[in-house]
């Protein structure tokens, strides 16, 4: 890097990328993103990274490399200059006509009358007008009026784009070609701009995801509907897409739709959906064979309720340095560092193999034993997830961990029985585990026992305020302690509204 100086102190940082050099940047996105640039990208990329190199007064590529690759906030920095935010209301709009007259009256029809509740996710979401248009199609469906919710979450790689979305603002041209009867009810003029209006704005949420670097925690994956993802898997490699669609497949309950871009398909990709063709327009639908019950990922944003008011949770760990099984956290002489790197990397077959090396040397460490459980678990493999959490319990009968994760393991089953008997048992050796306490509400939700929910999402909450920061965040994955909060909270006041107390 001879020549790169810092800015202002003589030379000005390199304009030009190597072809090394690209290729070392390229690579390093792909494995941390998912999203890959072809060679043709090297300008566009070079633009990207000059504009974060300058701005963080880098003296050349190597050394801002070192900083992408210690900083995650610079990562997303970067990602949000790369990622392509190309969309617009109701896009596509047969899928959307399909979604409102087909898709939600379907899934409404076929769910208990307990559970009235329509969960849908807008994947790699970009400024916000596609979970915006979701929201205004459920609410355009008339199942609000019929005394059904609407929950919508959306999600990006890029933080800048997320910002714009969480505003809801967007200039004349944006509604232009929209109906005016469309305009008229979902959205507000605000001087030369228009707002979504507040009606379509409380259905939604959003958060940041990484598809690929992201985990999908078992606790928090499942219950969605609905779930969007199109044009982003486009970016990806066919590798990398197949283990996007497979996390979809385990987040869908039964019966619940993938929507995908109108020129992609799945044919190459995952023979686990079943295509749907709804007025010209094709959809993947999960086939259903039983129901798997289980709580959805919300928004991560500040609690603003009169309880966290008054009792505020102290040390909420951050995703990116709690010790999970997810998360890349070693030190000194740690044998699962190998390990923790290839999980946080995307790479689960790697991480598998070096785990079973390493319980060849040391068959009693129970921190592998629940690792590979939870690797084989995201995988769907249940049969050698189960075996790894009995011998992790072999060693130790007093793991919760184990426990929660059996517990989790017969509830995505559909074993209901075992399910809540390993969480409660997790609870008996732990009491503050609040996961457990959170899916034994879940189950108790699902099931209509509104009282047993009401108690459990209750003592849930008191776990956390005891113990913010206990074992049970190994299993938060990328998400927070508020994720777990607003949840609970949700989940009370619709248990509390069933038995009449709200």
């Amino acid at each position: 890097m001879t020549g790169d100086t810092m800015p202002g102190s003589g030379e000005k940082l390199s304009k030009d990328l190597t072809v090394a050099e690209f290729r070392q940047f390229r690579d390093y996105i792909h494995q941390h993103s998912g999203i890959y640039l072809e060679e043709s990208k090297t300008d566009s990329l070079r633009i990207s990274l000059l504009a974060r190199a300058t701005r963080i007064e880098c003296v050349g590529w190597d050394a801002y490399f070192e900083v992408l690759a210690r900083d995650e906030r610079e990562f997303r920095e970067l990602m949000s200059l790369i990622t392509i935010n190309e969309t617009s209301f109701f896009r596509f709009p047969g899928q959307f006509d399909a979604l409102r007259e087909v898709v939600l009256p379907e899934i409404a029809e076929a769910r208990a009358s307990e559970n009235r509740t329509l969960r849908m996710w807008s994947a790699g979401c970009s400024t916000g007008e596609e979970p915006y248009s979701i929201a205004m199609t459920f609410l355009d469906s008339g199942l609000e009026t019929a005394g059904w919710r609407g929950e919508v979450f959306g999600t990006d790689v890029s933080t800048k784009a997320l910002g714009v979305a969480k505003a809801g603002i967007y200039p004349a041209r944006a509604v232009a070609g929209l109906p005016d009867d469309v305009v008229t009810r979902h959205f507000v003029g605000v001087d030369d701009s228009f707002r979504v209006a507040a009606h379509a704005r409380g259905l939604v949420d959003f958060g940041y995801h990484n598809l690929i670097k992201e985990p999908y925690p078992l606790a928090l994956m499942g219950n969605w509907d609905v779930i969007f993802c199109r044009n982003v898997t486009i970016y990806f490699k066919l590798e990398s897409t197949r283990r996007v669609v497979q996390n979809f497949h385990n987040s869908l309950n039964e019966g619940g739709y993938l929507f995908i871009g109108h020129s992609e398909t799945l044919t190459t990709i995952s023979d686990r959906f079943d295509p749907v063709e709804v007025g010209g327009v094709f959809l993947y639908r999960k086939a259903s064979v039983r129901r798997v019950h289980a709580i959805p990922p919300v928004a991560v944003r500040e609690i603003r309720s009169k309880r966290r008011a008054d009792t505020t949770v102290p040390g909420t760990p951050n995703p990116r340095s709690t010790p999970s099984p997810q998360t890349p956290v070693t030190g000194p002489g740690d044998p699962l560092a190998p390990v923790r790197i290839h999980v946080a990397a995307g790479r689960p077959k790697e991480a598998l193999a070096e785990l079973e090396a390493l319980l060849i040397l040391e068959a009693g460490n129970t921190e592998a034993r629940l690792l590979a459980a939870h690797l084989f678990a995201d995988a769907g493999d249940y049969d050698r997830a189960l075996d790894e959490c009995q011998r992790a319990l072999d060693v130790n009968p007093l793991l919760p961990g184990a426990r929660y994760l059996l517990g989790v393991i017969h509830q995505r089953q559909g074993d209901v029985t075992r399910a809540v008997s390993e969480l409660k048992k997790t609870i008996y050796i732990d009491p503050e585990y609040v996961l457990a306490h959170l899916n034994l509400g879940n189950i108790y939700k699902a099931d209509g026992r509104f009282s047993d929910a009401c108690r459990a999402y209750e003592n849930a909450l008191r776990a956390l305020d005891k113990n913010p920061e206990g074992e049970w965040t190994l299993f938060l994955g990328g998400w927070t302690a508020d994720v777990v909060v607003k949840t609970c909270e949700r989940s009370l006041l619709e248990c509390r509204k069933a038995t009449g107390i709200a």
